[in-house]
């Protein structure tokens, strides 16, 4: 286990997903990873665990954890977010945005992310 020595650089990073994902993972799952580097680093090295442990944080399902991470790490989606989706409208990558809370628009002027391909994450 390694020591949590990184700290977000101000408060809006402080409740960036990232942050957040990294709290609960330490706090809930005994998991302190030392800062959102190792966290990507752990996500590609084992993907199974990080996809557990990701659907456990966002209440979703393990079979939306790569895409919903892609959506709420990759590009920070919160729940009020409304994206302008340009790309495949039936990618299965849309059920995960709609699972972390995410909704789409096809008004550009309400639009908060504008995308044509998923995010992806790590």
């Amino acid at each position: 286990m390694c020591s949590r020595t990184w700290r977000p650089a101000n408060e809006s990073a402080a409740v960036e997903a990232e942050a957040v994902l990294l709290e609960w993972l330490a706090a809930v799952r005994g998991l302190p990873l030392a800062d959102p580097t190792a966290l990507r680093a752990w996500a590609r090295r084992d993907p199974t665990a990080f996809a557990a442990a990701f659907a456990a944080f966002a209440g979703i399902p393990p079979a939306l954890a790569a895409p919903a991470a892609g959506w709420l790490l990759g590009t920070g989606v919160r729940p009020d977010d409304r994206v302008l989706w340009r790309g495949n409208p039936t990618d299965p990558a849309l059920a995960a945005l709609a699972a972390i809370g995410g909704s789409l628009s096809d008004n550009p002027a309400e639009a908060t992310i504008t995308l044509d391909e998923p995010p992806v994450w790590p």
